[in-house]
């Protein structure tokens, strides 16, 4: 890895001895821990980095305490439900009385229930609100439930990890009810819907090989007309903008977070010139890469 590279701490382990924190779990691929545990060991502040599994965060305290996904501020309300997925670049500042749990898992952990993760629980893709508003009904069920697992996970016995399987699939089932109350969706998805989860997926997958909606319908065995269509219809935006903006969330990463120049960021995104490049950026953000980074 150059040191123009954002670091990627695989597996929460790898994070934990980047941070100064203390704890490891003896579970392969799964943690959950207190927040408040972290004190007095671990770092107050984290420059930008990725992370190769997911995180389910349930904060009771904030503080002064500041988070930063994708180059946004996170909006955190008083008791937030938070996800990280994998790719993603966070960056933080924590108040020395944050508290709350943090769940950890790699796709392995549930690979045998859920082997399409981001199909059962959508809120877990890249392109999905970070952050949902919690009723007090909601917050305090949640709550129950992981002091349920972290207690399940501080008392190892033989069945420990099956049981946590479980109850981590029905914690994201919860979180899944939460989600589409923010989003008003039905419980069965239409097949347009079916469409537009298929096709957000593939963005997250192929968005740097191809920026052609052709490329996309062709994998989804749809004309690019009907794909376009179908989108346009459910999200209020074009297959193109969705594959624009996922590639703009990853241009304004690099350009804040690495070392990387104009011209290698360009290529590494698959424009063909920086000029490319630069047009692409300042038709979406409305300023240059330069602009931007010194910004």
């Amino acid at each position: 890895m150059s040191n123009a590279d954002i670091p990627v701490y695989e597996n929460p382990h790898d994070l934990h001895e980047a941070t100064g924190f203390v704890h490891r779990s003896h579970i392969p691929n799964f943690d959950i821990f207190a927040v408040e545990d972290i004190n007095p060991s671990s770092k107050r502040c984290m420059p930008p980095y990725r992370q190769g599994f997911y995180q389910v965060g349930l904060l009771s305290y904030i503080g002064e305490s500041k988070f930063n996904l994708n180059t946004d501020w996170l909006n955190f309300e008083k008791h937030p439900l938070w996800f990280m997925v994998p790719g993603q670049v966070i960056s933080w500042v924590r108040d020395e009385k944050i508290s709350g749990f943090y769940i950890m898992f790699r796709r392995e952990f549930l690979i045998h229930s859920f082997p399409d993760l981001t199909k059962d629980f959508p809120f877990l893709k890249m392109t999905e609100n970070s952050v949902m508003a919690l009723t007090k009904e909601e917050r305090e069920s949640l709550n129950l439930d992981i002091k349920r697992m972290h207690s399940v996970f501080k008392n190892p016995h033989p069945y420990q990890e099956r049981m946590l399987e479980g109850m981590l699939g029905s914690l994201l089932f919860f979180c899944k009810a939460i989600y589409e109350r923010h989003k008003m969706t039905e419980n069965h998805l239409s097949r347009a819907q079916i469409i537009a989860n298929q096709f957000e997926t593939l963005v997250d997958k192929m968005y740097v090989d191809t920026k052609n909606v052709s490329d996309y319908a062709e994998e989804l065995n749809i004309t690019p007309n009907y794909l376009t269509t179908t989108i346009k219809r459910l999200t209020g935006k074009s297959a193109k903008d969705i594959i624009q903006t996922r590639l703009l969330i990853e241009s304004k990463s690099l350009l804040k977070h690495s070392g990387l120049d104009i011209a290698e960021i360009a290529y590494r995104l698959n424009f063909q010139e920086p000029t490319h490049f630069t047009r692409f950026f300042k038709n979406l953000s409305g300023t240059t890469p330069n602009k931007f980074r010194r910004m």
